[in-house]
């Protein structure tokens, strides 16, 4: 934390000078909170969406409205990353918190790579603007005594932006001011409801590849790999695109290998009706079913080498709904946090360990694979 005392400090709403003790998460580990990693909550375009959207699996109900700057995207939710990993920090520190937190511009622009030039200070100024405007009512509680916003609440009750003016007299946004929102903030402190993402996520173009990884963290956690029925994914992402385009998408996703920690590939449910049609035709099964049976499993790139499996592979979805009409069948916990050194444990790395073994052991320790592997064999066509 550090402090910015410089005279001539303003506020943008009223001309106000402060003197404030700035956050700054240079070397902490980023967070995310895990409702919002979960499920759609923001728009995916960076295009003004206007359009209210609805997500509703029977279970949870999230109900999402614009302001006049449009739904808060994906992108904007960075701002709220940031404030998640300086709440989490200051946990972590036994430092008080407070759902207002004051933070140096230029830290957060560094760390989500907006640059930090003109248009990423008026960017960063529409996002708060997105944040506050927006509206969501959901079922999903947070806190101790799992309170609900039956009313509606935005991401951000309030901020004010710290202007600086340089010695060539332009004005610049030195720190902001934010005001969290009570539910996530209950979220983060009470609930503890969060988990580390990769710093390459802020690296991410593509919305949707932003939240296939939220997806991907969200659910692997331990597990060797999950998988999840095509249209169910799509409904997670929020798509409203035909199942056909979502793929061709997903595809160009998969074939870049672009997201941080995870790979995706695509299969066809061997039990599905077009099984027979698929044997015979050969290839890529995942070709010849129809979009309804197109599986998508979600595995590690690197290894889990210093704590054991805590269950079989998570199959998220059954195709079929089961007796009770659950869609959704939890077969061990899919979100447990990782410690980094596990994570960043390559296959390379257990390859040479082995024939160092190798040289000590003899040779046939090779013949076994390395079987701490997570990913289960299988590559993206």
């Amino acid at each position: 934390m550090h402090r910015l005392p410089e005279k001539g400090d303003r506020m943008a709403s009223d001309g106000e000078q402060v003197d404030l003790f700035l956050e700054s998460i240079i070397n902490a580990p980023v967070k995310d909170e895990r409702a919002l990693m979960e499920f759609p909550f923001f728009s995916l375009q960076k295009q003004k969406r206007v359009k209210p959207f609805i997500y509703d699996d029977g279970a949870v109900r999230i109900e999402v409205s614009a302001g006049a700057g449009g739904i808060a995207t994906i992108w904007d939710k960075d701002v709220l990353i940031y404030l998640t990993s300086l709440i989490n920090g200051r946990i972590e520190r036994g430092e008080p918190v407070s759902r207002t937190m004051h933070f140096a511009a230029y830290d957060f622009l560094r760390l989500t790579g907006r640059g930090t030039g003109k248009a990423a200070y008026e960017g960063c100024m529409s996002a708060l603007d997105r944040l506050q405007s927006t509206t969501i009512r959901t079922t999903i509680t947070s806190g101790h005594n799992e309170e609900r916003e039956r009313r509606g609440f935005s991401w951000i009750d309030s901020y004010r932006v710290i202007e600086r003016t340089t010695t060539s007299g332009r004005k610049i946004m030195a720190a902001v001011e934010v005001t969290l929102n009570k539910w996530m903030f209950r979220a983060i402190v009470e609930d503890r409801r969060v988990l580390t993402i990769d710093r390459a996520y802020f690296r991410l173009q593509m919305g949707l590849e932003r939240r296939l990884y939220e997806l991907a963290r969200k659910h692997c956690g331990r597990q060797k790999h999950w998988t999840v029925s095509l249209p169910r994914l799509a409904e997670k992402c929020g798509s409203e695109q035909e199942l056909r385009n979502f793929k061709v998408y997903l595809k160009k996703i998969i074939d870049r290998d672009s997201l941080p920690q995870y790979r995706m590939t695509l299969s066809f449910d061997g039990n599905g009706p077009g099984r027979e049609i698929a044997e015979q035709l050969g290839g890529d099964t995942w070709r010849w079913g129809g979009n309804e049976r197109i599986l998508v499993s979600f595995s590690h790139k690197t290894a889990e080498l210093l704590l054991p499996m805590r269950g079989p592979a998570v199959i998220d979805e059954y195709i079929e709904p089961d007796e009770d009409g659950e869609r959704s069948i939890r077969l061990a916990p899919d979100d447990a946090e990782l410690p980094i050194e596990a994570e960043q444990r390559t296959m390379r790395e257990i390859l040479d360990a082995q024939a160092a073994r190798a040289d000590e052991e003899g040779p046939d320790i090779l013949e076994e694979g390395p079987d701490e592997i997570v990913d289960d064999g299988s590559a993206a066509d």
